[in-house]
């Protein structure tokens, strides 16, 4: 197996139910890159709860994929490699939708969260996040400056799927959209994904993709698990990573991703 790299989700695949890493997981892991592997943590959070949970694993200063492959950043000094984003214009286009409509809507700027006003799903989406959102009334549909994502939240899936119809449709060659996980429906720029961050690294170190082993549970790995030569979904994964990932590895609860770095790598 010529594996160079290894791309890994946080959420559901490397992380815990209770959102731990486990010892046993930083250990192979940190073996895993002083045995030459490139460790590549690539997640759907923000970047300073990413760098946080990053932090656990004493990488030193490597890239980290964020918010779903629109930011790349060096996880020790916060040094931007890569920023995209939805442009001010479409950003509010999509904003203005959902207030239309009365969708949930959350938007990430500058590693800060903003919405309109306080609608009580707050304590519930705070696991993922390590900031408070910002308040900002009607200016928050009227944003002045690239977006990096848009955050729709309903806990019925019929209405996430109406959502996403829409969104789709209305706005289907700008935006790409996924399903990342608990209520969430995720936009994106178009061609903003996991894939295209780990390409965009590789390309500087000539890593090809059949060198490279990933790790992921949701849809917004599917692009990542789709083009990685050795790739897994957790046993618990959603369905449409399992028949994107060649492979299935224990669970995130059974460190299924340090047990196939070990078994297969070390």
């Amino acid at each position: 197996m010529s594996i160079r790299l290894i791309a890994i989700d946080l959420d559901g695949t490397l992380l815990h139910d209770d959102m731990t890493i486990s010892d046993y997981s930083r250990k192979v892991i940190r073996k895993a890159m002083e045995r030459g592997y490139e460790i590549v943590v690539a997640t759907g959070r923000m970047w300073d709860s990413a760098r946080k949970k990053a932090e656990t694993l004493k990488l030193g200063n490597v890239p980290l994929i964020c918010y779903t492959g629109a930011w790349i950043m060096m996880s020790e000094t916060g040094k931007p490699v890569r920023q995209d984003g939805l442009s001010p214009d479409l950003a509010s286009e999509i904003l203005l939708e959902s207030k239309r409509r009365g969708w949930n809507a959350t938007s990430f700027m500058d590693d800060m969260i903003y919405m309109d006003r306080p609608n009580g799903t707050e304590e519930k989406y705070q696991k993922y996040r390590s900031k408070k959102p910002v308040y900002i009334g009607e200016n928050f549909y009227h944003p002045q400056q690239p977006v990096t994502r848009i955050v729709l939240a309903d806990p019925s899936l019929e209405k996430r799927l109406a959502i996403r119809k829409v969104v789709e449709e209305k706005f289907k060659d700008q935006v790409d959209v996924v399903f990342p996980g608990d209520d969430f429906v995720d936009i994106h720029k178009k061609g903003v994904n996991k894939a295209a961050a780990v390409r965009f690294l590789c390309e500087k170190k000539g890593i090809r993709a059949y060198e490279i082993m990933a790790f992921g549970n949701t849809e917004n790995d599917v692009p990542l698990l789709k083009m990685a030569g050795f790739s897994y979904a957790v046993s618990n994964a959603d369905e449409v990573a399992k028949k994107a990932a060649r492979f299935l590895c224990p669970s995130n609860e059974e460190d299924g991703v340090a047990r196939t770095i070990e078994e297969k790598l070390l």
